[in-house]
């Protein structure tokens, strides 16, 4: 897992959830543990985009449940 992704998108979660990044980890859910719902989704996709320059696949990223599979969703987009 690239680490520099993981930093960010912890940051991220950080923000939009309102949880320390010490208790965001790769197996953290992100909607059982932080609570994510569609809308929460609809929201990382816009910062993902413009964060990472990427035009993520709404469909696979609503496939994505945990960090570490919104890491590797990152680094394959």
């Amino acid at each position: 897992m690239n680490l520099e992704v993981l930093f960010k998108i912890t940051q991220l979660l950080e923000e939009i959830f309102d949880v320390p990044a010490s208790d965001i980890t790769p197996e953290t859910d992100l909607y059982e543990d932080l609570g994510a719902d569609e809308f929460d989704m609809v929201e990382i996709s816009m910062i993902l985009e413009e964060e990472f320059e990427i035009f993520p696949d709404e469909e696979k990223l609503g496939k994505v449940s945990t960090v570490a599979e919104l890491c590797e969703f990152v680094a394959n987009s």
